[in-house]
């Protein structure tokens, strides 16, 4: 690390004429950017006279996928309004697949100054075919999974995050899967099973070695943007010398992309995308675990 990315002295700072002093002898320079960008937006939150702090919120749900449904606004509203420092709200989401339930509780907070924070939210997911499985979602500023994001990684796909690797204090790119295969860890979630940018995840390598083809360049970046969001995408893709059209989505672990059937049965291997988290039960790889944050 370069030497000025250390400072010794004391740091004064003045947002909506309030003064803050803060020690920084060691911090790092990226570490007290972090934390003096995360008291601004507290103290402009809760000050501004112009902010409108439930058309924020609304939008902040809207933004992150859970929609704009009026029964979710009311709900909203009425906790707010509830003298309780805590409340929590439920929401749903059709973007599951068709075997699959998904149910939100969305969780919010209360600072003394009046201040209302949604701080995470808990995703489950239910079916007949297995128990429900529920994972807890931080929400911040910076890093903070979507709706559609979360389901994917309940389903058992990957989802591509932007991360600070604390060893160089920069961002850098990975994909994280849920380990649903193991217990959950200490703050009652799945540990995440991460793949760095060293694990050498390249999408369209995978891509071209899988035979898609798009009539329109356009479309291949798209299909990148969606496979990397975990998402299942339609595609048009080479087998046999048989032009098939079918889905698709990301398999980081194994650089491969894991290839249906419109009737979504598994090309070769005849085998439904249901379970597919257990697919590969039986195999190894050299993942790092990681635990309750997007911020890996």
């Amino acid at each position: 690390m370069a030497e000025d990315d250390f400072i010794e002295e004391t740091l004064k700072f003045d947002v909506d004429y309030q003064t803050f002093e803060i020690d920084v002898n060691s911090i790092t320079r990226i570490g007290l950017e972090n934390l003096l960008t995360t008291i601004q937006y507290i103290i402009i939150m809760e000050n501004n006279q112009n902010f409108n702090q439930l058309e924020y919120l609304k939008n902040q749900l809207k933004y992150l996928g859970f929609g704009e449904d009026e029964k979710l606004h009311q709900d909203l509203e009425s906790g707010i309004e509830t003298n309780e420092k805590k409340f929590e709200i439920k929401a749903k989401t059709d973007k599951a697949l068709p075997w699959n339930v998904v149910d939100f509780t969305l969780k919010f907070s209360k600072s003394e100054q009046g201040g209302v924070f949604f701080n995470s939210f808990d995703a489950t997911l239910s079916s007949d075919k297995k128990d429900p499985i529920t994972q807890n979602f931080k929400v911040t500023k910076d890093n903070t999974f979507t709706a559609k994001e979360a389901v994917n990684l309940l389903e058992g796909r990957s989802v591509k995050i932007e991360f600070v690797n604390p060893k160089t204090e920069l961002k850098e790119d990975a994909f994280v899967k849920l380990n649903l295969k193991e217990e959950k860890n200490e703050f009652g979630n799945y540990n995440y099973q991460t793949f760095y940018k060293n694990y050498g995840v390249d999408v369209p390598k995978i891509i071209e070695k899988s035979n898609l083809i798009f009539e329109k360049p356009e479309w291949k970046d798209d299909t990148i943007r969606s496979l990397e969001k975990g998402n299942i995408v339609k595609v048009k893709f080479q087998l046999e010398d048989k032009l098939i059209e079918g889905k698709a989505f990301l398999n980081p672990q194994y650089k491969t992309l894991n290839l249906y059937d419109n009737n979504m049965n598994r090309i070769n291997t005849n085998k439904p995308l249901q379970g597919l988290e257990q697919e590969y039960a039986h195999e190894k790889g050299k993942i790092r675990q990681q635990s309750n944050s997007r911020s890996i």
